[in-house]
């Protein structure tokens, strides 16, 4: 399958939706099929102001924000099996994660835990 030859880990197709993870011990993205295309999706639970997912589209065009199932969420539409769009994805992906996180620091009260 593309999405192991791209060097993901944890691919697993359940009815149509298939489950992976960026490396073993990073978060799960899925991907659905749309046509030619997978639509590629990973989420946070930070719930981003309208501002981040707009400061995020504009640096992110091609990799859309959105608020669901009250949680952050990037999606990314690809050609199956693009290895090279897979790449690029990996990469949006953690960009995601990595802003995710340094938003939801900034929101802790003081002495609040990791």
């Amino acid at each position: 399958m593309a999405l192991r030859e791209a060097g993901f880990v944890g691919v697993e197709d359940d009815g149509g939706v298939i489950h992976a993870r960026l490396w073993s011990s990073s978060v799960e993205f899925t991907a659905r099929v749309e046509g030619a295309d997978w639509l590629l999706a990973v989420q946070w639970p930070v719930r981003a102001t309208q501002d981040q997912i707009r400061d995020w589209a504009t640096q992110h065009p091609d990799a859309p924000m959105d608020i669901h199932l009250k949680e952050t969420r990037v999606t990314m539409q690809v050609a199956q099996g693009d290895r090279s769009a897979l790449h690029r994805w990996a990469a949006v992906a953690e960009a995601m994660v990595a802003q995710c996180i340094r938003w939801r620091r900034a929101q802790r009260a003081p002495g609040e835990g990791m």
